[in-house]
């Protein structure tokens, strides 16, 4: 029996089960760890009990990251064929590119080896570097710039020069001098100036390594003033540069930086001109014409430094060259004048030489541009009369161009190497007259009507001055009258070059002409103003002791009439001239490279 005063609650299980949870509602539900409902599984059959999903067979966040990261074995091996295949396509674009480049390079330098021949004795690097710099030279090989680049060339022919002068590469033989007949102890010019013995070495090496300190004088003479930093990756011209005469430089444009502040770090970029002129000066092996050149390219320097008495003491130095390669060291009189330079109307034509002549009439340019027009006369006539009276040269087949397209390098190429080209002449020789040295009578021609007009006030005889202005005018007519038969040759109008001299011969003539005509014009309005003016003259006119009205009016006309048409043909030839030129540019532009 169980007692009575127990009392045993009334439990309701359906109460107990409606009644809600007593929540904590400070801790968040932890998810039960045997089990988990995805999103997906909401839609399973709630009858139907899945299998239990426990958390390490539940792919986390994690894991998704990391299938990114999980290459299959499908995958693996398309990576691997097609990282062999980049490969080996690689490998043949670059071996085919590479062959590309230097077929084209060897292409370029055979093309240039033809246009520049260098001495088969250099090596392949000297070579190379005395092509670059005649190639740069050319001024439509610059398209940026539209001019040599100077600064360019110099680098590439110093390269060559520095070979060319180191006896362990391709200056074997050659004898530093330490004294020259003529000249002296060497020490005064400068340190590097003095030249070398080069007796040992052939014509050919001798005449590129004078084209090479020719093209490195022309460039120096162009970069005077220009200084570069210790890298020589850039240069400045002299308006960059901050000095006493220039105290507010130019800024330099966008794209390069500003010149060293520091004057010790601003470097000269090249030597004086006169460095590689009397280095060709004072070698030993150099011909006659190749000092001489050198000499008057000197004076032309000095000349445009306006140094007159320098200048003409360097032309007459080149006189003095070019007499030392006649016959005789010591000519006598005969032939030339050391002192006057005028040449001998009774010396033999065979001791006439080209250097000789040539010499000569730059000295008369000189002295003409001085001011010193009574010495210069004499010596133009006698070159000019040297020239007339020179022998006939027997006629010089044509030459055929060269072939320069891609068919006639590529058969060149298979031919063999190209032979160096037969050296110039030493002028030395007698001198001869060609026809296409007919350019060069009309300007001596030119030269002397011009002075013969000018001087012709200055003998204090107004009688005779009308008279040497006649014989001044009719040496420019003359003049233009040659250089307008000397283009209508054969052999001058198939040489471009020849061409455009003799066309610039007769501009020169036809603008002197032009002027000598204004000159005679306007003295002749004064007289026909004067004759107007004044009774008496008139009344001398009419009874015939002086020139009428009449007769000077006509006069008046027929000058106006010769000055009107010298001008119009002056207009016209440069005109044409004009015209050949555009049309030389856009031939010449047109090409990928200028030979």
């Amino acid at each position: 029996m169980r007692p009575s005063n127990l009392t045993i609650p009334r439990t309701h299980p359906a109460r107990r089960l409606l009644r809600p949870p007593n929540l904590d509602r400070s801790h968040p539900p932890a998810p039960r760890p045997f089990s988990h409902r995805s999103p997906r599984l909401l839609l399973v059959n709630s009858y139907a009990s899945p299998r239990p999903q426990l958390p390490f067979l539940y792919p986390t966040s994690n894991g998704q990251v990391f299938r990114f990261f999980t290459i299959s074995t499908g995958n693996k091996k398309f990576i691997k064929e097609t990282a062999v295949l980049t490969v080996k396509f690689t490998a043949i674009f670059w071996v085919i590119s590479t062959c590309f480049t230097i077929a084209s390079l060897g292409f370029m330098s055979e093309r240039q080896e033809r246009a520049f021949p260098s001495p088969p004795e250099w090596s392949l690097w000297t070579r190379f570097r005395f092509r670059r710099g005649k190639w740069w030279e050319i001024p439509e090989n610059n398209e940026d710039i539209g001019f040599p680049n100077w600064a360019r060339l110099y680098a590439e022919y110093d390269h060559a020069r520095k070979r060319l002068e180191s006896p362990r590469k391709d200056g074997e033989g050659i004898v530093e001098q330490d004294e020259v007949e003529g000249i002296g102890e060497l020490g005064a010019l400068g340190e590097g100036a003095a030249g070398f013995n080069l007796t040992a070495k052939s014509e050919q090496w001798r005449q590129g390594y004078y084209e090479v300190l020719m093209g490195m004088g022309r460039a120096a003479e162009r970069l005077e003033g220009w200084v570069t930093d210790k890298w020589r990756w850039n240069v400045w011209a002299p308006e960059f540069i901050p000095s006493p005469t220039n105290p507010r430089p130019k800024v330099p444009p966008p794209g390069m930086p500003l010149p060293p502040e520091d004057p010790e770090k601003q470097l000269k970029i090249t030597e004086t001109p006169e460095y590689f002129y009397l280095k060709i000066l004072t070698s030993r092996g150099f011909n006659t014409y190749q000092r001489m050149t050198a000499a008057l390219s000197y004076a032309d320097w000095l000349a445009f430094k306006q140094l007159p008495s320098s200048a003409e003491e360097m032309y007459r130095w080149g006189l003095d060259i070019a007499i030392s390669g006649l016959p005789s060291s010591d000519p006598p009189p005969s032939i030339i004048d050391r002192r006057t330079a005028i040449l001998s109307s009774t010396a033999p034509p065979s001791s006439i030489t080209p250097n000789l002549v040539h010499a000569a009439t730059t000295l008369a340019t000189h002295l003409a541009s001085t001011g010193d027009l009574t010495t210069a006369l004499p010596i133009y006539i006698s070159c000019l009369r040297a020239r007339l009276h020179a022998p006939i040269a027997p006629p010089t087949p044509a030459t055929p161009p060269p072939d320069a397209s891609i068919t006639g390098t590529l058969v060149s190429l298979l031919s063999g190497p190209p032979t160096y080209p037969p050296l110039p002449p030493t002028g030395d020789e007698t001198l001869l007259r060609r026809q296409e040295d007919l350019c060069t009578e009309a300007s001596l021609k030119s030269y002397i009507g011009e002075i013969l007009f000018a001087t012709a006030g200055s003998n204090g005889s107004s009688s005779i001055a009308p008279k040497i202005r006649h014989q001044g005018l009719t040496w420019v007519r003359d003049a233009v009258s040659t250089a307008t038969l000397a283009q209508t040759l054969d052999i001058i109008a198939a040489d471009p070059a020849k061409k455009k001299q003799c066309q610039m011969c007769e501009e020169v003539g036809l603008e002197a002409w032009g002027k000598m005509m204004m000159y005679l014009a306007a003295e002749a309005r004064e007289q026909r103003d004067a004759v107007k003016g004044s009774s008496v003259k008139a009344l001398v006119g009419r009874v015939g002791w002086g020139p009428g009205r009449e007769e000077v009016e006509k006069r008046v006309e027929d000058l106006e009439g010769e000055e009107e048409g010298v001008a119009m043909r002056l207009a016209k030839l440069r005109h044409r001239i004009r015209q050949e030129e555009f049309a030389d540019m856009d031939r010449k532009y047109a090409r990928t490279f200028v030979f």
